[in-house]
């Protein structure tokens, strides 16, 4: 079989395009694959709904809970945001602190936990006489045992009202420092 000069030209050009469409076949696939690791380490790589966790000590005591609406996690931002997270710390078995907000951050690699957006922390929420403290945010630190704000603060207890501009409370201590813009009313029985 003798081959004509048209039939040469596109059996040449078949073996010359052909390594050409090998690589763009193999390169594609592996483009496919470097976008979805880029979505991956971009976006969300784990989300719950309705989270719950607890933290116990070494001797198997119940430190602290954690409840969130929604959990999503960021791998390239190393954080965690959260929905409506509600926080107890327990000291003695018993609720010592409870802390909600509509939303926070918790961070992967340091040991803060932002409360954001009409938050709430109840000191001793289980006694007849609890201490409320509201601000707009609040930054906790958990292994030194304190919580920080910049923001306004008002604190009531019964019918006695603190505010405040900035707060810091070391909850393993039971202090607390306000720290400017102090204003109290206080009813004497």
């Amino acid at each position: 079989m003798l081959l004509t000069r048209s039939k040469t030209r596109i059996f040449l050009a078949i073996l010359l395009l052909f390594p050409l469409f090998l690589y763009w076949i193999i390169s594609s696939d592996s483009n496919i694959e470097d976008a979805s690791e880029a979505e991956i380490i971009s976006g969300v790589d784990y989300f719950m709904k309705s989270a719950s966790s607890k933290e116990f000590n070494k001797d198997g005591e119940l430190l602290r809970t954690l409840k969130a609406n929604e959990l999503n996690h960021f791998p390239r931002a190393k954080r965690t945001t959260l929905k409506q997270p509600h926080i107890t710390l327990m000291a003695e078995n018993s609720p010592r602190l409870t802390s909600e907000s509509l939303s926070g951050i918790a961070y992967d690699n340091i040991d803060r936990f932002d409360l954001v957006e009409q938050v709430i922390v109840t000191h001793n929420p289980t006694s007849p006489i609890p201490s409320v403290l509201r601000t707009s945010s609040l930054s906790l630190y958990q292994a030194q045992g304190t919580a920080k704000t910049n923001a306004p603060v008002e604190i009531t207890q019964q019918s006695n009202i603190t505010t405040a501009t900035g707060m810091i409370i070391n909850y393993k201590m039971n202090t607390s420092e306000l720290l400017s813009d102090v204003k109290g009313t206080f009813h004497a029985k």
